[in-house]
């Protein structure tokens, strides 16, 4: 087998390994399921969604730190060990505190798995393929979140459980294949492998996460107390006190440094913003389209495919036009399409609520998000020295997962407020499209 062979294999391996992430959409599509299974009201189900996310973040730029300094493959098959554990204990959950205690851990290890696959991914090929590969990378993410709520509408046949029970031969077939992955010649050199670890950071950016993530539920809770702003200001100071911790850390889990530059701090906003918005396709959908429109439960999985649908063609375009397009042209039109689509649905849903033309803004707003997401991929990368790859591709992770933290609570929140998801979908529709003219301004300024 040539290198070029072996290299190939092994990126078909992080693909393999890297679908328990994105195959998550098997859990929206099971929502009204899983609210119906528990008696649940419609907010209480953001709790399938908080501690998912919440873990999965930390645990990404932890181990993504970790990566660089013990090797990218240790510590993607220690993911997917996990992973195996955890989904096989969330489909045994007996009730719904249980589950959404699961939920956390199956966070947690799917966060491990991911953390170094876009570098593991990159670091196989010559650095001139890296906007290429992250085009692929990004390609078969979306579609592994595009056939999650297909399969999540012919799995919940088998009950809710079988959306978390179909990952766990999916996590040990990837393990079982690691011997296979090329060691890769082309990785850096872990020049800090034995130097202190950064325990202060590693146990301060989860509890920061998580009274963040707690405070907003808390706060937009009908009838709340003074907890939720106490705990978002908690997180808030936390939030500090990490940033300045990791200034003077001398091996940081997250350096300081480039966030002190305009630019690279506004792609991680941006694309925080972008997946905020575009998560109501898969929060409210699911539900005006099984309960107002009528439909079954694996019609409406399948429909709600056209979202990550779409996002498998714009990482494809994008990788197509890399070399004609700067990235921050394609990020400022992926926004604006990405808004476009979420505008079309919000007058769909007021005037004209067919659910085949609402495949249409689903669509397109997953273009947007794929066009953006590989140029935002290649420009963080990009500005992160090629040692620090593993906390680059976890920063495209925690990114992408702290929006959904965000649309769990504050769409949820939003349409409870409004009473019609077309109102919902107008406001983070007409928000991001706010977001896009401001931040293609702020790429044009070039700080």
């Amino acid at each position: 087998m040539t290198p070029a062979d072996r290299a190939r294999l092994g990126l078909a391996i992080v693909f393999l390994g890297v679908l328990v992430g994105p195959l998550d959409t098997t859990v929206n599509t099971a929502f009204p399921v899983i609210t119906e299974a528990f008696s649940l009201p419609l907010r209480d189900i953001q709790w399938v969604v908080i501690p998912f996310v919440v873990a999965q973040s930390a645990a990404s730029l932890v181990f993504g730190h970790l990566g660089d300094r013990l090797g990218h493959r240790r510590v993607f098959a220690l993911g997917l060990a996990a992973s195996a554990l955890a989904h096989a204990a969330a489909a045994m959950a007996p009730d719904y505190p249980t589950l959404v205690a699961m939920r956390g851990l199956q966070g947690a290890a799917v966060g491990i798995a991911v953390a170094c696959a876009p570098a593991l991914a990159t670091l196989l090929f010559p650095a001139e393929r890296k906007a290429a590969v992250l085009a692929l990378y990004a390609a078969v993410f979306s579609l592994g979140m595009a056939l999650g709520p297909w399969l999540g509408g012919l799995l919940l046949a088998a009950g809710w459980p079988a959306v978390f029970w179909f990952r766990v031969p999916l996590s040990l077939l990837a393990l079982a294949l690691m011997p296979l992955m090329p060691q890769g010649s082309l990785m850096p050199q872990r020049t800090a492998g034995r130097a202190a670890f950064d325990w202060p950071g590693a146990l301060g950016l989860p509890a920061v996460f998580a009274c963040l993530a707690l405070g907003i539920a808390e706060s937009t809770r009908p009838g709340a107390g003074a907890s939720g702003p106490l705990l978002l200001l908690l997180g808030l100071a936390g939030g500090v006190l990490f940033a300045r911790h990791e200034s003077r850390a001398a091996h940081p889990v997250l350096r300081m440094a480039p966030f002190r530059s305009l630019r690279f701090s506004g792609l991680q906003a941006a694309s925080v913003a972008v997946s905020f918005a575009c998560f109501a396709n898969l929060l409210l959908l699911p539900y005006v389209l099984t309960r107002e429109a009528g439909l079954s439960i694996a019609v409406t999985g399948l429909l709600l495919s056209a979202y990550p649908a779409g996002s498998v063609v714009g990482s494809l375009l994008f990788g197509r036009v890399a070399r004609r397009w700067p990235a921050h042209r394609a990020m400022a039109i992926g926004l604006g399409v990405a808004s476009g689509g979420l505008l079309l649905l919000a007058g769909l849903l007021s005037w004209w609520p067919l659910p085949s033309l609402m495949v249409v803004g689903m669509l397109a707003s997953g273009i947007g998000q794929g066009v953006f997401g590989v140029g935002y991929m290649d420009a963080t990368t990009s500005m992160l020295p090629v040692e620090e790859r593993g906390v680059a591709g976890s920063l495209v992770n925690v990114t992408r997962l702290l929006g959904v933290v965000l649309g769990a609570t504050l769409i949820g929140w939003l349409q409870g407020q409004t009473g019609h998801s077309g109102a919902s979908f107008g406001i983070v529709g007409g928000g991001l499209a706010v977001f896009a003219l401001a931040f293609g301004r702020l790429l044009r300024g070039g700080r």
